[in-house]
């Protein structure tokens, strides 16, 4: 808890400081300066320019997150780090790309730069691993997963496309009959604070609005299976966000949709999950994953893969804010569920 309140701080900060702190290279919004002319009146170099924004404002934002990671107990202050990164970004604007005459020399200077600070040459992949998740191929062979998926296929919460990684979903079915009518109540009790009718609710699962799926699974690895129960329901926190909205906003613009407007949202970007382990007196038990994209398993392990918030209008001074993506390895016992953080993807973009 108390890394993940330390973050939203670093995020909070981030958020809040003025734009035009973050002019980097030649400023396209407000082109004042013969240099800012040259490099945004041609296309190319305005894209080249922007890339320097993503690489620079990606590599400011880490600078924090990597000291909070490593928990650093020397005396790295990262926001010292930060303003000497900047400092060092306004003398080589001065230096090296207020100098150039020609295109070619605008483009090689870019390239050069962006090279320099991602410490590789670009494109940089969409993710890097951060500091924990080296080494274990699970996390391993989840980035390349991310890194082989286009940008624009990302969804809030639905996984990316598993084949041949080496992960893969659970074998649910969906719940019918007359278990489905005796698990609802339970679910409704769970998860939902308005009373529904079964009408109401039959009609919800038949029209897809919501789900609910069983899978006999080995969950404590004793060799005998048991019932797990999966619920998903639709929620804003899947649907993709522009940059700088609030979530009352969020949740008000969701609240005028119709209910096909929803599920279609939902078809796209995926529903929340809540998952159950059903006994033998037909009692469901809340196991400790809600709100993940999938329960997923590589060799004999259980994973949760955690909830994306995408932005749709990626602007450089937010990138410190956004969300990494995690995995945590999960335990599935007969009491009680445990996870732990076990691979961490970084945002390069």
């Amino acid at each position: 808890m108390k890394k993940e309140l330390l973050l939203s701080r670093l995020s909070l900060c981030l958020l809040i400081i003025s734009p035009s702190v973050w002019a980097v290279g030649a400023d396209c919004k407000e082109p004042a300066s013969e240099l800012d002319k040259r490099v945004c009146q041609s296309a190319s170099l305005k894209a080249a320019n922007e890339a320097l924004n993503v690489a620079f404002h990606n590599q400011r934002a880490w600078l924090c997150q990597e000291a909070e990671i490593l928990r650093r107990e020397d005396d790295w202050d990262c926001m010292a780090a930060k303003e000497d990164f900047w400092a060092e970004q306004r003398q080589w604007d001065k230096a090296v790309l207020a100098q150039c005459k020609t295109n070619d020399c605008f483009t090689q200077a870019y390239q050069a730069r962006i090279a320099q600070i991602n410490g590789q040459d670009t494109p940089l992949p969409n993710f890097r691993l951060t500091t924990y998740g080296w080494g274990d191929k699970e996390c391993q062979a989840y980035l390349k997963v991310l890194n082989r998926t286009p940008r624009e296929d990302f969804r809030g919460c639905k996984l990316p496309d598993l084949s041949g990684s080496g992960f893969t979903t659970l074998p649910f079915k969906p719940v019918t009959a007359e278990l489905l009518k005796k698990l609802d109540p339970q679910i409704v009790k769970s998860v939902h604070s308005k009373a529904f009718t079964w009408k109401e609710r039959l009609n919800k699962y038949q029209n897809g609005h919501i789900r609910m799926e069983v899978a006999n699974i080995d969950i404590n690895k004793e060799g005998k299976k048991e019932k797990v129960i999966k619920y998903s329901m639709p929620s804003y926190f899947c649907d993709t966000w522009d940059d700088g909205i609030e979530m009352q906003v969020k949740e008000a613009q969701w609240e005028a949709l119709t209910e096909r407007q929803v599920l279609d949202k939902s078809i796209e970007n995926g529903f929340v999950n809540f998952y159950y382990k059903l006994d033998g007196n037909g009692n469901l038990k809340a196991l400790n994953v809600k709100g993940r994209n999938d329960v997923v398993k590589f060799g004999n392990e259980f994973y949760a893969v955690s909830e994306n918030k995408f932005l749709t209008n990626l602007e450089p001074r937010r990138w410190g804010g956004k969300q990494e993506v995690t995995i945590l390895k999960i335990e599935l016992g007969n009491v009680n569920t445990t996870s732990e953080r076990w691979c961490g993807f970084w945002y390069n973009y």
